[in-house]
């Protein structure tokens, strides 16, 4: 084959392209993160990126998925683009987002405290007026005229000293920046325990559906079956019906787990804030691993970092702020401000004109004020002490969650070795049942329990997966980051 010069420069040309300039036809704005105006107007991360699919990198397979759907194409959604979106776009966790814009207000407000206020005015009236009167001599006479008159003011205040208000207001305006970071972290990792449930559930009743579906194909094999011997008279009528009663049966089960199936994407489409009708595959890559964390560093990290910990530690540095604001009010405010006011008034042939301007230094002590002070420091001294009853007890609840979601992953990881073994063994002993059917030696009644046997010991099997994986969610929920098996 031979390709011409301008063919090799116009390929290597789009090759260069691709490399420096990306991929044509993206849009400017994706789920995956805010607007850049966004990012201009509050300049912190909104939400974090998880990667979990890269948590328990196994054999890859779309659950319901065509030869055509493979993973990356649009049918098909991993855990974390699911997780990806919701964090973009739930109503619930934008409101998050929408508190911690606002504080980019209280931040200003409090650095203009320092700043001193400025106020202006201006006004100006006119009245046209006369009035007719008879003088001595009996002449009638009009007095009056046009009465103008404009004002014009400007003044300049400062606060000298304010007892620090405004020091421990800039304080507390950079405590509840904290507090609102920490509190949408804790809203992201809620956020995303909840698409993890949503979506190991709907891979769950992937699993089941499938699981239905081929032994209602083994129910026809055995209708079938009964079929030919009950025609050469080797059983009754009495093994036909029972096969039938058990397709038709399996028949249910697979309508049942249809409906359970639709149910889980709708409620993951709900939490991704998207259409709830909008269909789509997901991605198994889920299996089970060992637990080897240390529980001891795990709590350790958790009662320390944990969002909800950091939350009521900020809430309290806010209400220790307020109590020393609340202490330093016994002492006297001082402040100073200056004025220029021009006045004209009078008929508009003679007018008076009047300026002013003005110097004033002013200091404001409130001496008795009916203990109206203590009471309100008693107040915030109690809120202070609550608050760290709270933080207390936040801790040891998250200590509890994170050891108690431990063994449950140790429970998970050894039911699910032992239901491995147990389906193997039913597996086993389906077949021998249904070999020894064909030939002769064994009743409809066996087989029926051995397959009932082994629909139980799959049942519980495919449950023990997802069991595991939604613990593995609410331990690194209650540890505040994602936990990784090795």
């Amino acid at each position: 084959m031979r390709f011409s010069i301008s063919t090799l420069c116009c390929g290597f040309s789009v090759l260069l392209t691709v490399l420096f300039l990306g991929p044509p036809n993206l849009p400017a704005a994706t789920s995956d993160g805010p607007a850049p105006s966004a990012l201009l107007e509050a300049p912190v991360p909104f939400f974090h990126t998880y990667n979990l699919t890269s948590l328990f990198p196994v054999g890859k397979g779309v659950i319901g998925a065509t030869g055509k759907n493979q993973p990356g194409s649009s049918n098909v959604l991993t855990l974390d683009e699911c997780i990806n979106r919701a964090l973009g776009q739930n109503p619930d966790h934008g409101k998050s987002r929408q508190n911690l814009r606002a504080n980019t207000a209280d931040l200003l407000s409090a650095w203009g405290n320092y700043m001193p206020t400025m106020s202006a005015s201006y006004s100006i009236s006119q009245n046209n007026q006369t009035r007719a009167f008879l003088d001595p001599s009996g002449v009638l006479r009009l007095t009056g005229g046009i009465a103008k008159s404009t004002y014009a003011n400007l003044n300049i205040n400062f606060t000298v000293f304010d007892r620090a208000a405004k020091y421990f207001e800039m304080k507390n305006a950079a405590y509840l920046c904290k507090e609102r970071r920490s509190n949408l972290r804790d809203s992201e990792l809620a956020l995303v325990q909840q698409v993890r449930s949503a979506y190991f559930n709907a891979l769950r009743q992937e699993k089941l559906l499938v699981s239905a579906q081929n032994q209602a194909e083994q129910r026809r094999d055995q209708l079938k079956l009964a079929e030919a011997r009950f025609s050469v008279g080797s059983v009754t009528k009495l093994d036909v019906l029972q096969a039938q009663i058990e397709l038709k049966n399996q028949e249910l089960f697979i309508l049942q787990y249809e409906n359970d199936l639709k149910n889980a994407k709708i409620e993951l489409n709900r939490l991704m804030g998207g259409t709830l009708d909008s269909d789509f595959d997901l991605l198994d890559e889920y299996a089970v691993k060992a637990v080897d964390f240390d529980v001891v560093q795990l709590v350790t990290e958790a009662v320390e970092n944990h969002p909800q910990v950091k939350s009521l530690a900020y809430r309290i540095k806010q209400e220790n702020t307020r109590l020393w604001m609340g202490r330093l009010a016994y002492l006297p405010t001082l402040g100073t401000s200056a004025g220029y006011q021009r006045s004209e008034d009078g008929i508009i042939f003679i007018p008076e004109l009047n300026k002013g301007r003005g110097l004033r230094l002013w200091m404001n002590w409130n001496i008795i004020d009916s203990f109206d002070r203590f009471r309100q420091n008693r107040y915030t001294e109690v809120t202070v002490n609550n608050l760290r009853y709270d933080l207390a007890s936040a801790r040891l609840n998250i200590e509890k969650g994170v050891r108690q979601y431990y063994l449950e992953l140790l429970r998970l990881y050894q039911r699910n070795q032992t239901l491995a073994e147990s389906k193997e063994l039913a597996s086993q002993s389906l077949e021998l049942e249904r070999e020894r059917y064909r030939l002769g030696s064994s009743s409809i009644l066996e087989l029926r329990k051995a397959q009932l046997d082994y629909s139980d010991a799959e049942v519980s099997y495919i449950n023990s997966i997802y069991d595991f994986h939604a613990a593995l969610s609410s331990l690194s929920r209650n540890v505040g980051r994602d936990l990784i098996l090795e």
